[in-house]
């Protein structure tokens, strides 16, 4: 068999393997029950839409709403009342008194690694309405393998067609064209496998989702009844009506973006991200950053797109870990599993 040959071979089974691999990590962990879709909680509507960087910005935005906390410039979260309402409120308090000066963005960071932030994942991802971050793992590593791996053929092949070691026969179309379909087609489906796989939301998940924003968007910011925290849980930051404490969450995910921990938020930002240990991210994909002040966290740090990230070890008992990845990363500890994408 010629070398053409060979590659074409490789390449098919290749990607056909791929996608085998993909659609079955795509498939939701549990059966879905119809009655465990809907969802009613804020913490869990935020997680949906962007991950433990929208849940953190929502209970920032219900602590700043009744006076148990105050958001200011420049970027400073000052807790005036120590009541947390819930688990979720009180992992923005506690990370809030273990960073000092109250750095807004760093706040965020711990808060976002922190167990209680990590476990509405957890949960929803055994509803089947998100994938865990592992899931799909195999499958978005084979994808990147086969896309550099068709790069590095097609440079070989070049570089080998120019030095005259590949072809000898001048009148004959040289190997490097013959073989560029095969790099082409092995480079599309690993680029939408990897970004297929990395997502997190599941199908039911998303249409709990668009039913939860259906519920009150988008005349929810018109309405003064409704919650600061469900507003942002609803569509982010950008709903809230209070023009001081949007603007510094905007800044400090922006802070976060700029120190290797990039965000997003939004559906999208769950597509993929890096194969950490734990949630972290919004929907397409995101990294946390900082360090977390409870035990079995870590921090990451990382890029939006084609990036890769980093995570360091956490103060108590964490992790470290480090990977690349094409389309976002995003880490976190917190004691569930770490994985992908992380929002800020």
């Amino acid at each position: 068999m010629s070398f053409i040959a060979w590659v074409y071979v490789v390449v098919v089974l290749s990607s056909a393997g791929l996608i085998v691999a993909t659609v079955r990590g795509r498939r939701p962990e549990n059966r879905i029950r119809l009655v465990d879709a809907p969802t009613h909680d804020v913490w869990e509507i935020a997680f949906l839409g962007g991950g433990p960087a929208r849940v953190v910005d929502a209970a920032v935005a219900a602590l700043h709403e009744d006076g148990r906390a105050a958001v200011g410039e420049p970027g400073v979260l000052t807790v005036l009342r120590n009541d947390p309402r819930d688990a979720v409120e009180a992992a923005v308090l506690n990370a809030a008194a273990a960073t000092p000066g109250g750095a807004l963005a760093e706040v965020r960071r711990r808060a976002m690694t922190d167990p209680a932030v990590q476990a509405i994942g957890d949960r929803l991802a055994d509803r089947g309405l998100m994938r865990r971050p592992a899931r799909g793992r195999p499958a978005r590593v084979w994808a990147g393998s086969q896309m550099a791996g068709s790069v590095v053929l097609l440079l070989c092949a070049l570089l080998l067609t120019v030095t005259g070691h590949l072809d000898t026969d001048p009148v004959e179309v040289p190997t490097v064209v013959v073989i560029v379909p095969a790099v082409v087609v092995a480079l599309v489906v690993g680029g939408i496998c990897r970004q297929s796989g990395g997502r997190r939301l599941t199908e039911p998940g998303r249409l709990a989702l668009r039913a939860a924003q259906a519920t009150h968007h988008p005349l929810a910011a018109l309405n003064p009844a409704v919650p600061a925290a469900l507003l942002v849980a609803i569509g982010s930051a950008t709903l809230l009506t209070d023009e001081v404490l949007r603007e510094q969450l905007a800044q400090a995910r922006t802070a976060m973006a700029v120190n290797g921990a990039s965000s997003s938020d939004g559906d999208s930002g769950w597509n993929d991200a890096s194969d950490g240990p734990a949630w972290c991210g919004t929907s397409g994909g995101s990294s946390c950053g900082g360090s977390h002040h409870h035990g079995g966290g870590s921090s990451c740090g990382g890029s939006h797109h084609g990036g890769g990230s980093s995570c360091g070890g956490s103060h108590h008992g964490g992790s470290s870990c480090g990977s690349s990845c094409g389309g976002g990363s995003s880490c976190g500890g917190g004691g569930s599993s770490c994985g992908s994408s992380c929002g800020g």
